[in-house]
C-alpha cells in the first residue's frame, strides 16, 4: 500500500471549495486531508480549521499544501510550503508578475519539491493527446492558432472576497494583477502556448474595461509564437444572452484543430486533415480536480507534472508583456456603456469580438461615436 500523503489547504472559500468535495471521495488512495487555514471561514467540517498557516505547517507536517488564495498570496504562501517541505498545488496563475513566479520556482528547486499549477486544459487527456500529435508533426506545421471567449461577469463577481478582483495591488503594496486575462480566461492563452510550447513574442495587444475597475475586463491579443500567429479575444463585459463559452481554431499546415459552438457550450476536441481524414480526441474537460491527483500519482512516481511552473511562466510573461505595452486600459466610453443593477456590459461589443475573431485583428473602434 503508498504510503499515506497528508494534505494541508490554503483557503477553502470560493473555488477552494473544490478541493473540499474532492476530498469527500478521494480518487486516490490513503490521501488525507488534515488541515486547512482561511481567515474568513468559522469551520471547516472535514479537517480542523487553523488560525494561521505556519502552526498549521509546522505541527501537521504534511507532504502537499494545495494554494487555492487570491493572486497576490500565492508567492509568499508557496515559499512558506516549500520551506516547511511541502509539495505545492497551486491554483492559476501562478503569480501576479514574472519575478514573483520565478521566486516560487526557486524556492521549489531549494526545497527540492514539486510544483503544479492549476490550469485545467493541460490535464486533459483529449488535450494532451492532440498536443502529442502536434509534436509528433502529424498535422505539420502550426500556422495560426485563435481563441474566443465571452463570459459575462456580474457586480458581484468585483465584490466576492476581499475585494481583490480587477485590482493592481493590494492594501500592502502586493502585485495583484486580476484582470480578465490573468484570471477566468488565462486557460485559453494557456492552452496556445502549452500546445505551441514556446512563448509568446511580437505581441500586439489592446485593452479595455466598462467596469471601475484599475485593470481590463476586455482584452484583444495577437502575437507570435514557435513560428505561428496567435490571436485571443476575450471579454467579461457582455450581456449574458450574448455569452460565448471557449471557442479556438489551430490551424497547422495539414490539418485544423476546432473546439467548441458558435453561441453553445462543450464539444468534441477534433482534428480535421487537409486529407479529409477527421480524429476524434473526445471531451476536453479532464476528470475532477485532476491537477491534485496528478500531484499524487507524480510524488509517488506513477506520472510526471503535467502543468509545471515553467509551462504556467509562459502565460504569466505574456499577461506582464502586454502590462508592459499598454499599463492602462482604456474605458470605453460612457455613451457606450449600459450600466445595470446587476451588470456593467457593451452593447455590441460581442459582434465586434466575433469581427476581431474571424479577421485575427486587433480592434480599430472609433472611442469618439455614440455607440459601437
Amino acid at each position: 500500500m503508498s504510503k499515506e500523503l497528508k494534505t494541508v489547504l490554503f483557503g477553502i472559500g470560493g473555488y477552494a471549495a473544490n478541493y473540499l468535495e474532492a476530498f469527500k471521495k478521494p480518487l486516490r488512495e490513503n490521501v488525507r486531508l488534515v488541515g486547512a487555514v482561511d481567515p474568513f471561514a468559522q469551520t471547516c467540517a472535514l479537517c480542523p480549521l487553523y488560525a494561521d498557516a505556519e502552526t498549521m505547517l509546522r505541527e501537521l507536517a504534511p507532504d502537499i499544501a494545495v494554494i487555492s488564495t487570491p493572486i497576490q498570496l500565492h508567492t509568499r504562501q508557496a515559499e512558506l510550503a516549500f520551506a516547511h517541505g511541502c509539495h505545492v498545488v497551486l491554483e492559476k496563475p501562478i503569480a501576479a508578475t514574472v519575478d514573483s513566479a520565478r521566486a516560487i520556482l526557486a524556492a521549489r528547486d531549494r526545497a527540492g519539491k514539486l510544483l503544479n499549477i492549476d490550469y485545467h486544459w493541460c490535464y486533459s487527456p483529449a488535450m494532451r493527446a492532440m498536443k502529442a500529435d502536434a509534436e509528433a508533426g502529424r498535422f505539420g506545421a502550426p500556422r495560426a492558432l485563435r481563441a474566443l471567449v465571452l463570459w459575462p461577469r456580474g457586480h458581484a463577481y468585483y465584490h466576492r472576497g476581499t475585494g481583490w478582483a480587477g485590482k493592481k495591488q493590494d492594501c500592502e503594496g502586493q502585485p495583484i494583477y486580476d484582470s480578465v486575462l490573468n484570471n477566468a480566461t488565462a486557460h485559453y492563452l494557456m492552452n496556445i502556448l502549452f500546445i505551441l510550447g514556446a512563448p509568446a513574442e511580437n505581441i500586439r495587444c489592446a485593452t479595455f474595461r466598462a467596469n471601475p475597475i484599475e485593470t481590463y475586463d476586455t482584452a484583444v491579443l495577437t502575437a507570435k509564437a514557435a513560428g505561428a500567429d496567435i490571436f485571443l479575444a476575450v471579454s467579461h463585459a457582455i450581456h449574458e444572452t450574448e455569452k460565448q463559452e471557449p471557442l479556438f481554431e489551430y490551424r497547422y499546415e495539414k490539418a485544423a484543430v476546432r473546439f467548441g459552438v458558435p453561441g453553445g457550450k462543450g464539444g468534441r476536441l477534433r482534428a480535421y486533415f487537409d486529407s479529409g481524414e477527421v480524429k476524434d480526441y473526445g471531451e476536453v474537460d479532464p476528470p475532477y480536480m485532476e491537477n491534485l491527483w496528478n500531484m499524487v500519482d507524480a510524488i509517488r512516481g506513477e506520472d510526471g507534472i503535467l502543468c509545471s511552473g515553467e509551462t504556467a511562466l509562459l502565460q504569466t510573461r505574456a499577461v506582464e508583456d502586454m502590462r508592459v505595452l499598454q499599463p492602462e486600459a482604456q474605458p470605453f466610453p460612457e455613451t457606450w456603456v449600459r450600466r445595470e443593477e446587476t451588470m456593467t456590459w457593451v452593447p455590441g461589443l460581442a459582434k465586434a469580438l466575433w469581427a476581431c475573431y474571424e479577421g485575427r485583428t486587433l480592434p480599430n473602434w472609433d472611442m469618439r461615436t455614440n455607440n459601437l
